[in-house]
């Protein structure tokens, strides 16, 4: 089969992952396809633990964390294989409290050595006028409502507290975004506890975008 110009070739009505690409490795021919590329490129991890990506890397919760009723910091998700470099993580948090005064803590840490870190938690609140600290679920129809939020520059210390949810037992959500900067390996940790002594829960769907910037 002679050879055809790119341009010359019939395009593709879509890219599909079974789709083939020609490649050089060390001076061999080979193929790989679109699903390599994908997955190259985007590592995507279901459960609570995995092994980061190159590049970026989406891991979720396939199953809700145990409950947590105590103030101490338990580890909910883990990202092994984080290492050299700056990486740029936001964690998108779906949480049920078991009392309306009852809020959640959460601190982000690394297993390694972190020469930078620094993070901003955000959720909306059941404040119109003044901070409440405590997470709504359902923005009021007229009012327009608070977005609260803290941040934090020590690596594993929980400072994202909230002080409680608008309805027992129902999905709220709560964000935490930052930059970390790695000088030795580790695994990347999102970490859970109650503000009170009162059960709250880590929910399944919780996720991580982490995406090595450096």
């Amino acid at each position: 089969m002679a050879d055809q110009k790119i341009s010359d070739l019939t395009a593709a009505t879509a890219v599909v992952d079974s789709n083939e690409f020609a490649i050089n490795e060390a001076g061999v021919s080979k193929r790989v396809t679109a699903a390599n590329i994908a997955t190259y490129l985007l590592k995507r991890i279901a459960g609570d633990s995995g092994a980061a990506g190159d590049y970026m890397t989406h891991q979720y919760l396939s199953a809700n964390a145990t409950a947590n009723l105590l103030t101490v910091l338990a580890t909910v998700m883990t990202t092994t294989g984080v290492g050299v470099g700056t990486w740029r993580f936001c964690y998108s948090i779906i949480y049920q409290s078991s009392s309306l005064t009852t809020g959640v803590g959460f601190a982000v840490n690394h297993t390694g050595t972190a020469t930078k870190f620094i993070s901003h938690s955000r959720f909306v609140s059941t404040g119109g006028a003044a901070a409440t600290g405590t997470a709504d679920g359902v923005a009021a129809v007229v009012a327009g409502q608070l977005v609260e939020g803290k941040a934090e520059r020590a690596i594993n210390t929980m400072s994202s507290a909230t002080a409680g949810v608008d309805t027992i037992n129902a999905d709220c959500l709560i964000e935490i975004s930052g930059i970390i900067v790695v000088s030795a390996s580790g695994s990347l940790e999102l970490r859970h506890s109650s503000e009170l002594a009162a059960s709250t829960q880590v929910m399944a769907n919780t996720t991580l975008e982490l995406t090595k910037v450096g």
